[in-house]
């Protein structure tokens, strides 16, 4: 039995079907737009790309649906960060809106003591969240998710309370080879295409470089499980370390609580007719 991975049939074919669902998102949902907080990266860049493809199309049905890219630098990020994020902006003929979040982040340190990197980089996940929700809030808008496959279901590689915190994920079915390629077929300029992905939740960070390991390599990883191989035979089919195979196991199963609503505490109950 070989590993089997998704590809898309039709490139458009699958522009326009996320493109219906970004409608039923918003529109559908009562909301009058949506907002995007522009990282500067591929996850980012190719919802706000897809959202203004979808908005144009419904826009000439009636009332304009509309798209806030919302840039959130803090010390974490590198400059381009910003610049890449104003550039989508502009590509996209979008006004961005700029909230610098370091100081934000500097009054909960302080409060709260924080005093290690991890902490602090998951702080500005959650500022980060509490800001486009605000903005979303303001407008009438709902969060548009980032996320990706492999970072939500795969790995759980996100912050449950920063951006996990969202309206929706368009791209929750899509791994990132394929987000890159729906990028490319959007117009996504090619610089961001290949940008190296990073969280921007400390300096220097890189999503690779942390995990040890490719997206492309733990999305073969977690295919190889849904298929109901054993690791010694994805080791085998894949000849990838067993590190590797052993480390996408237990962030897909440590992380399950991150991708579930709320527990919900049981206890029986009886119900009594109310005579009145």
């Amino acid at each position: 039995m070989k590993i089997r991975r998704a590809y898309f049939e039709d490139a458009a074919k699958a522009r326009d079907e996320l493109a219906e669902q970004v409608i039923q998102f918003t529109r559908g949902t009562g909301a009058d737009g949506g907002v995007v907080g522009l990282s500067g990266g591929i996850d980012s860049t190719t919802v706000a790309y897809l959202c203004k493809h979808a908005f144009d199309r419904e826009n000439t049905h009636g009332k304009r649906l509309q798209l806030f890219g919302v840039i959130m630098p803090s010390k974490a990020n590198d400059e381009k960060d910003k610049s890449d994020g104003l550039k989508v902006a502009e590509n996209l003929g979008i006004k961005p809106i700029v909230i610098p979040i370091e100081s934000m982040a500097e009054r909960f340190v302080e409060t709260l003591g924080i005093d290690n990197e991890f902490d602090r980089g998951n702080l500005y996940s959650e500022i980060r969240a509490v800001v486009l929700s605000r903005i979303a809030a303001s407008k009438n808008c709902r969060v548009m998710g980032t996320g990706n496959l492999d970072e939500d279901y795969v790995l759980g590689y996100f912050t449950k309370r920063g951006d996990g915190a969202v309206d929706n994920n368009i791209l929750g079915n899509l791994p990132k080879r394929l987000v890159r390629e729906l990028a490319r077929h959007l117009g996504v300029p090619e610089d961001i295409v290949n940008k190296v992905p990073t969280a921007g939740l400390w300096e220097g960070q890189t999503d690779e470089g942390e995990l040890g390991y490719t997206y492309e390599q733990s999305e073969l990883v977690q295919n190889g499980f849904d298929q109901g191989l054993s690791a010694e035979e994805i080791v085998r089919k894949t000849g990838f370390d067993r590190k590797i195979v052993e480390d996408v196991a237990w962030r897909h199963e440590t992380t399950e609580h991150k991708r579930n609503p709320p527990t919900v505490g049981k206890i029986s109950l009886s119900f009594k007719e109310v005579v009145k």
